[in-house]
């Protein structure tokens, strides 16, 4: 793996569109700190077995900080010897590519059924806090997905669908300097493509009334960049 970022790595192989840089191995190290690293990491448990105390604590459905401390973590290593060697596991692998070749992720085909499969799943497992799962998912996925999308939207460059150039702003003739219009790199439905099922899932959840406000205003900001005030056709009880 390490030869492989050496020797077949290069900067031309990134696409361009957004996220081409995420994975890519731009920063190599040669010492690992593990205060230096993801702090949920320190979390992994690294015991060869499990005591018997933890799986009474499961059957009440104990907090997991109730028994942290009889669990071999990584965090209770760190400054010791320990932190780089003698980490234990309790399902030995035969080969590291082992393991299930199809994955929910890959056979459902778009992010609404991918989104409604781990909603259903939560909502059978007895052990799980659906509307939980819920909030977590509006708050920390589609929520910021959103307001990503609609920066993006306002600052976004215009491209020629015939040469592919890139302009930062309009050009003074209206279009491409070979002749052809341009079009918008972030489109509409790119921006709002989370919304309605952010209100759907957060309605039937129940989730906090500050969620649902978030919801409430992002919504409003969305209609107010898309929809124009000219065209719309109001009420006569809007004059009331």
């Amino acid at each position: 793996m390490l030869m492989d970022c050496l020797l077949d790595f290069s900067r031309a192989f990134l696409p361009e569109k957004r996220g081409g840089l995420m994975d890519a191995p731009l920063v190599l190290t040669t010492k690992l700190d593990p205060n230096e690293i993801d702090k949920e990491a320190h979390n992994m448990d690294v015991g060869a077995r499990y005591p018997l105390e933890f799986y009474r604590a499961t059957q009440r459905y104990a907090h997991p900080k109730e028994v942290e401390p009889i669990m071999d973590l990584v965090s209770g290593r760190i400054g010791t010897v320990l932190q780089y060697e003698g980490l234990g596991f309790t399902h030995p692998v035969g080969h590291i590519s082992e393991g299930p070749t199809v994955s929910a992720y890959t056979s459902l085909e778009s992010m609404d059924d991918k989104l409604r499969a781990q909603i259903a799943l939560s909502v059978k497992i007895r052990a799980v806090d659906a509307a939980d799962v819920v909030h977590r998912i509006i708050t920390r996925h589609l929520l910021p997905d959103i307001q990503g999308s609609l920066k993006s939207f306002t600052g976004q460059q215009l491209r020629c669908s015939k040469c592919g150039t890139k302009y930062r702003r309009i050009p003074l003739r209206g279009k491409c300097y070979c002749g052809n219009k341009l079009t918008l790199t972030v489109h509409e439905a790119g921006v709002s493509k989370y919304l309605e099922r952010a209100k759907e899932i957060g309605g039937t959840f129940n989730v906090p009334a500050y969620t649902l406000q978030r919801i409430s205003l992002l919504e409003n900001s969305i209609n107010s960049l898309f929809q124009s005030d000219k065209v719309k056709s109001p009420k006569l009880d809007e004059f009331l």
